[in-house]
């Protein structure tokens, strides 16, 4: 395998695990990420997100609901990065 083959695997890898996050940010929808996670309260010019900022963000989970989807999230985007990456 070439590295520009490494490289085409690993942003494929990246760009998948972004569609995961915002497939399952609009899954659980706003109202029970609100209430599920924790955001940030102040916000500054270095902080400030633009939509799809805020579509991915979730924030820190403070529910055990919050526990759950993060869990599922990062297992679901593990293994398909695993597998782009290594198997195919």
């Amino acid at each position: 395998m070439t590295e520009l083959d490494q490289v085409v695997r690993i942003l494929s890898a990246f760009f998948t695990a972004l569609v995961i996050i915002y497939i399952i940010a609009k899954m659980v929808g706003e109202r029970r990420k609100a209430i599920w996670f924790k955001k940030r309260t102040k916000s500054t010019i270095f902080t400030r997100r633009g939509v799809l900022g805020e579509t991915w963000h979730f924030g820190v989970p403070c529910k055990w609901q919050g526990f759950v989807v993060s869990f599922l999230m990062f297992s679901i985007i593990g293994v398909v990065s695993y597998l782009m990456i290594f198997a195919v």
